[in-house]
């Protein structure tokens, strides 16, 4: 007698990506650890893997380099300005819709589904060591793609079109002079997130008006 319930295909496939997510994280997050406790020269992956409970192996088929592997969940980030972006009013011009959704993410010390307090040790762990910066800045490329994805989206341009990656290029150094401007005042006037939407919008408010009127 043939059965009318439908095959469960797709819920053991999203329980199975979930696995492998959470995998994913507990490497990470455990990579961090050591470098923070014993510095990155002092981290070795076999040390990783026993402190998730997996294979050296495992940690290859997921991480290319311990580099790699501490980095990996700033690209939750980029996930979330795209989100932020996408979220805002359709009506509302572009320059303001992108300086917000860059600001907001400055509100809170946080990051889905990491540990309170993790992009704060995070920044500091890459400022001290160098050799992370390579991944870090492959990482802030990642994220501007996809923040150039959620504009091109957003004012109905193709994707691969240049506004879009321009308007995200200027975005992404707008927001790092911000971030470097509040950290070098000694007492600052106003708060990250204010600093932080000033600055995006005072560099992307021609863009936006000029080259991407769809959005506005």
């Amino acid at each position: 007698m043939t059965s009318s319930r439908p095959a469960l295909v797709h819920p053991p496939a999203r329980r199975r990506d979930q696995q492998k997510e959470q995998t994913r994280l507990d490497l990470s997050l455990a990579a961090f650890d050591l470098a923070r406790e014993h510095g990155l020269a002092g981290v070795r992956v076999p040390q990783i893997a026993a402190m998730t409970g997996v294979s050296p192996r495992t940690f290859n088929n997921y991480f290319a380099s311990k580099e790699a592997a501490i980095v990996w969940p700033t690209t939750r980030r980029a996930s979330r300005l795209a989100a932020n972006l996408a979220d805002r009013p359709p009506q509302e011009p572009l320059a303001d819709a992108l300086a917000v959704a860059v600001a907001s993410m400055y509100e809170q010390d946080e990051v889905d589904g990491l540990p309170s307090g993790w992009l704060h040790d995070f920044r500091a762990l890459v400022a001290r060591e160098p050799a992370l910066h390579g991944e870090y800045l492959k990482a802030g490329a990642a994220a501007e793609v996809a923040l150039a994805v959620a504009i091109a989206r957003r004012t109905g341009a193709e994707e691969g079109q240049l506004e879009p990656q321009v308007l995200a290029a200027v975005v992404a150094g707008a927001e790092q002079a911000a971030v470097r401007y509040w950290v070098r005042q000694a007492k600052p006037s106003s708060t990250l997130p204010d600093v932080v939407r000033t600055a995006v919008g005072m560099a992307v408010r021609g863009i936006a008006v000029r080259g991407m009127a769809g959005g506005a």
